[in-house]
């Protein structure tokens, strides 16, 4: 093979070229995918999670229905934060209540561990009651990130 022929033969260059320019540009996005991924970090919020708790009840039945709330262990609750929703016992939603719209307010204002609520009067959807010796679930929820914080089984008086 002639020395001129080998210096004409250029096709072994053109695809190191591409190689490297290939090298160049996945390089390129790496860092601009880097770069927008770090950049958000300061941005990033943490979810707040829902308080849980341990909790028990009194529920009174009749024309004017109420319970009672016990706080029995777990995190300290903000009363005006609950939402009470009331379940038969074949799990049929039967009311919701809100216990920041009740009036007058339900005391104390922080619910801690050994601590029990006023009587909350309950909302109950039309057509629903509570019967005395019937029982019902009551699950407490936050009204602010809509978890559940607790469940409670109980019977009515």
């Amino acid at each position: 093979m002639p020395i001129t022929s080998i210096l004409k033969d250029d096709s072994g260059v053109e695809n190191a070229v591409y190689g490297i320019l290939m090298i160049a540009i996945v390089v390129m996005v790496a860092l601009l995918i880097g770069s927008l991924v770090l950049s958000q970090g300061g941005q990033v919020q943490v979810l707040a999670s829902s308080p849980k708790a341990s909790l028990t009840g009194v529920m009174s039945g009749g024309t004017a229905p109420s319970m009672l709330i016990n706080h029995e262990s777990g995190d300290p609750l903000q009363v005006s934060q609950i939402l009470l929703n009331v379940y038969d016992d074949d799990g049929v939603l039967i009311g919701s209540t809100q216990v920041s719209s009740v009036s007058p307010a339900v005391t104390p204002a922080q619910l801690s561990p050994g601590m029990q609520t006023s009587a909350i009067p309950l909302s109950l959807n039309p057509g629903g009651t509570i019967d005395t010796g019937s029982r019902y679930t009551v699950k407490v929820v936050s009204s602010q990130s809509k978890q559940q914080i607790g469940s409670i089984v109980l019977v009515a008086r």
